[in-house]
């Protein structure tokens, strides 16, 4: 059932969202210094991404809490001209879609289905990279065109196949376990 939102709490969406944003974007941002960075920031990205993700769907445990900061960051994203590439916002969008199915599935109330869907849902910003593993040559032209160098885009062909790309989900999944695991402490947050 819909609940009004208090003032503390609407004050908390946008604490949580600005952190959720800054954090990611400043996980990004090193990505020029490196193509393997650049083909892996999604594993930090996880990890900054599920405090805040941890600590709204604690707060308002209900339809919506899993999905709500990934499509704030992913409307930001595009109204800035990012995630332009099809695939980077239909994934990002089937991450989110996904990640509020399992919350409804387990139940909102409960502290494991926000552990399973923050995890989920930290993976929104790796969808930003998901070209690189899946429609490489688009992805290297495009970083080509965009200015990158040809021996940083040589780089990143060595780093974008599938191996890769698992290699990256897992360890962003473990990621994001470990800071939900670290922000359920932080804030003492109970079944």
């Amino acid at each position: 059932m819909f609940t009004r939102w208090t003032k503390k709490e609407i004050l908390t969406l946008i604490l949580c969202f600005a952190a959720f944003f800054i954090l990611v974007l400043a996980t990004q941002l090193p990505g020029f210094l490196s193509p393997l960075y650049w083909s892996m920031f999604p594993v930090l990205a996880a990890f900054v991404a599920s405090g805040p993700l941890t600590c709204l769907m604690s707060m308002k445990r209900g339809f919506g809490s899993a999905a709500a900061l990934p499509l704030l960051w992913l409307a930001v994203y595009k109204l800035f001209g990012e995630m332009g590439m099809t695939l980077m916002w239909t994934g990002a969008l089937a991450v989110i879609v996904l990640a509020e199915m399992v919350h409804m599935a387990l139940g909102c109330e409960k502290l494991t289905s926000i552990r399973v869907s923050t995890v989920i849902a930290a993976l929104t910003p790796s969808a930003a990279i998901w070209p690189l593993y899946f429609q490489k040559s688009v992805f290297l032209s495009a970083a080509l065109e965009e200015g990158m160098s040809a021996e940083y885009v040589a780089g990143l062909d060595r780093y974008g196949n599938p191996g890769f790309f698992v290699l990256m989900i897992i360890l962003a999944c473990l990621t994001a376990l470990i800071s939900e695991k670290i922000t359920e402490r932080i804030l003492k947050i109970r079944a």
